[in-house]
């Protein structure tokens, strides 16, 4: 009896602190990506390619703007992966900008 005590309060103690790590941490980041779009073929090629990249969770393209942002799981994936995609379809970045990290609530 005194055993199922104890592990009831281990697992208790771990669910509450998972909980809490899982508040802490951001659950999606967002970055811009500036790159050469000059027609609809590179479109199709970065929504075929960058939007199943693991841990993207939404893609904007602005052609006239020449960017992409895009939301992802920073747990899945970086900035640097990201930029890494993009050079293997050899649509190399530009530059980055870095948004405000979104915290779920």
């Amino acid at each position: 009896m005194k055993t199922k005590s104890i592990i009831l309060v281990l697992v208790a103690l771990i669910a509450v602190n998972i909980s809490i790590s899982a508040k802490d941490k951001p659950q999606k980041q967002t970055a811009v990506f500036h790159v050469e779009i000059h027609c609809d073929a590179c479109i199709k090629k970065i929504e075929q390619n960058i939007g199943f990249e693991k841990g993207v969770k939404d893609m904007r393209i602005n052609k006239d703007a020449e960017t992409v942002t895009i939301t992802y799981d920073p747990s899945k994936t970086d900035i640097d992966k990201l930029k890494a995609a993009f050079e293997k379809i050899k649509k190399p970045v530009k530059k980055v900008e870095a948004k405000e990290e979104a915290k779920q609530s």
